[in-house]
């Protein structure tokens, strides 16, 4: 009976490992078949992501040119804008003309005589400068200019400018005598006043009437001059005692 017993465990045991090798081998198959179901699955999916990944590349590669092109088109956009508005600024400079300014720089008195009593009179002459600014890119010719000295809204003086011409961009200066005496004021209250004081204050004024000529083809064939006009406006102030001028003012 014992050793019955000792051979029926004998043969249970022999027969576990057995059993455990059979299931071992089960499973093995199995095991690597999944594994390598996982394996495709996961290049499936790797090769699907590829995909998908790439045609957003090649969007975002076709994008960018596309910005960078755009950008340019702007730059060059706004370079050409820039270039015709300075183009028409520099036309509009150039291609219309501007009035000349007429000025008187500076007076000397040569000789001065005055009284007060019994009639208050004046008579005196001026070495006067005077300039002519032309600030145009053509030339300014004028004609025969008259310069006038009044005193008190009466003329006391007068000066004639001979027609010349003016080059472009630049100034003309001229030099004149003028002489000047009370003969049209004649008894005057405000002419004894203002003698008695010692001082006297005169106006010049002028219209200096031309042309301006921005295009030339020659001394026979210009083109047509645009008219301008050089207005002479200032005030000066004569100390009779010291025999000077002492403030001029021209607007």
């Amino acid at each position: 009976m014992a050793e019955t017993n000792f051979v029926q465990a004998k043969e249970n045991k022999d027969s576990t490992p057995v059993q455990s090798k059979e299931s071992d081998l089960e499973e093995q198959p199995q095991q690597a078949v999944q594994a390598k179901e996982n394996k495709d699955s996961t290049l499936v999916q790797s090769k699907e992501s590829d995909l998908e990944e790439q045609p957003q590349q090649s969007e975002d590669s076709t994008t960018e040119p596309s910005s960078e092109f755009t950008r340019k088109d702007l730059a060059k956009l706004v370079a050409s804008l820039v270039v015709v508005a300075l183009t028409i600024v520099f036309l509009v400079l150039v291609f219309t003309p501007k009035h000349p300014k007429f000025k008187v720089r500076s007076v000397a008195v040569e000789t001065l005589d005055y009284t007060t009593s019994p009639n208050p009179s004046f008579n005196m002459s001026f070495a006067a400068k005077m300039t002519v600014k032309n600030p145009n890119f053509g030339y300014f010719r004028y004609g025969v200019t008259n310069v006038s000295f009044t005193y008190r809204g009466i003329q006391v003086g007068e000066v004639s400018i001979a027609k010349a011409r003016v080059r472009a961009v630049s100034t003309r200066k001229m030099n004149a005598v003028i002489n000047l005496n009370a003969n049209n004021v004649g008894n005057d209250t405000n002419l004894e006043s203002d003698v008695r004081l010692g001082t006297l204050t005169l106006t010049v004024q002028s219209n200096m009437k031309g042309k301006v000529y921005l295009m030339s083809l020659g001394k026979r064939s210009k083109v047509n001059g645009r008219k301008r006009t050089a207005a002479l406006n200032c005030t000066l102030t004569v100390n009779l005692p010291k025999k000077l001028v002492q403030d001029i003012h021209c607007s």
